[in-house]
């Protein structure tokens, strides 16, 4: 009995066995539209890195957009992500331009993701995106020269320049700020009063930050500026010659006999042509104004004379430049004050030559004189006799 209910228990097996193997031989097969896995709005937009440059480039990105922050991705990096992304933020903030003027500080969360890794950048600026969008860029220190005179003819309180390739430090800064100033001095009638910060990184590129003090509001500038353009209106109707050099002598007669000169007056471009009184720079920046008037090519000089601070004019008349100080006129006469030649004035007088045109054309008053136009020329020809013409104020208005 027992052996037949264990042959019974047997077959009851293999047919619950060939049961479930017709089961397994069916095929199933079920589909679905497959739903590709979106990535997170943290994740997007991440921009791939795999070396220390790379990580320098995409944070230098971020900070000339003024971005608030950007997410890296790290993938086959070679290196140690942890010390480079800290050398490259801290690089960016200190160590370039920009960063030194814009940036406050820059921090990061870096997190491992199954097999790679991304960081988080965040930058926090010390300087507003207007700030950025309004600063002028320019290649060299020429452009820097030429954004400041734009500045000045525009009455610009504040000016922020980014220079690709310069040396510049604030002393040059301040002397651009001069050097434009003297080349138009009716841009803003006073010779501005200047701040300047140079923003440094390890290249050559700087970032320089200006403040304009005019010392008047805008409408004083203006109505000075309009008094002044009338004034040399009335000396320039005196200058009829037709020679460069004659009208630059016609000139120089014409200032010499409406202003005093004095180390003790202002040196001013108002105090010169308004008052009728001022020092060297007052009278070259006068005689520099009146060129510009009647078309001799004119430009003021800074240095010393006898180790005192004194400023004069250099004019180019036919392709030669000369010498003129128009403050010495009436004490040395026109002999001892225009046209003269480099080697004429060393000894008494010194300036920078790098920073002019050679002096030493073939003209001289003397010869001016003599060449028989004497109808275009003042009528005191000899040294000291301009002593004779007696110094007169503008009217005033």
């Amino acid at each position: 009995m027992k052996r037949a209910a264990a042959v019974g228990l047997i077959l009851a097996m293999a047919l619950s066995l060939s049961a479930c193997a017709s089961i397994f031989d069916s095929e199933y097969f079920s589909s679905s539209e497959y739903v590709p896995a979106q990535e997170s709005a943290a994740h997007e937009g991440a921009v791939e890195v795999g070396s220390y440059l790379q990580i320098t480039l995409a944070v230098s990105n971020l900070v000339s957009a003024h971005g608030e922050s950007m997410l890296l991705r790290f993938s086959n990096y070679q290196g140690d992500i942890a010390a480079d992304l800290a050398a490259a933020c801290r690089e960016v903030s200190t160590a370039t331009a920009l960063g030194a003027y814009a940036v406050d500080y820059i921090s990061y969360d870096l997190d491992r993701i199954v097999a790679y890794y991304e960081a988080e950048v965040y930058v926090y600026y010390k300087r507003t995106a207007e700030e950025l969008e309004n600063m002028v860029g320019v290649d060299t220190d020429a452009g820097l020269y030429d954004a400041v005179a734009a500045a000045l003819a525009a009455g610009e309180t504040e000016l922020t320049v980014s220079i690709g390739a310069s040396e510049a430090d604030e002393a040059f800064v301040l002397d651009c700020v001069d050097e434009a100033y003297f080349a138009d001095p009716l841009a803003c009638v006073e010779r501005p009063g200047a701040v300047a910060r140079v923003y440094v990184g390890t290249g050559f590129q700087r970032i320089v930050e200006i403040y304009l003090d005019y010392g008047l509001s805008p409408t004083a500038i203006d109505s000075r500026r309009t008094a002044l353009e009338t004034r040399l209106g009335r000396l320039a109707a005196q200058v009829t010659a037709e020679g460069a050099a004659y009208r630059a002598l016609q000139a120089l007669t014409g200032l010499a006999a409406a202003c005093v000169c004095g180390e003790g007056y202002p040196g001013s471009l108002w105090s010169a042509l308004a008052a009728g009184e001022a020092d060297s720079l007052g009278m070259a920046l006068a005689y520099k104004a009146l060129c510009d008037t009647v078309g001799v090519e004119c430009q003021v000089v800074e240095g010393r004379l006898e180790r005192a601070e004194h400023y004069w004019n250099i004019i180019t008349v036919d392709g030669a430049s000369y010498h003129v100080d128009a403050s010495r006129a009436m004490e040395l006469g026109y002999a001892g004050a225009f046209l003269m030649s480099d080697s004429q004035m060393w000894g008494s007088y010194w300036w920078d030559d790098r920073d002019y045109p050679s002096c030493a054309g073939p003209l001289s008053y003397s010869a001016l004189i003599n060449a028989g136009q004497q109808e275009s020329a003042p009528p005191s020809p000899e040294a000291g006799a301009a002593e004779s013409a007696p110094a007169q104020t503008l009217p005033a208005e």
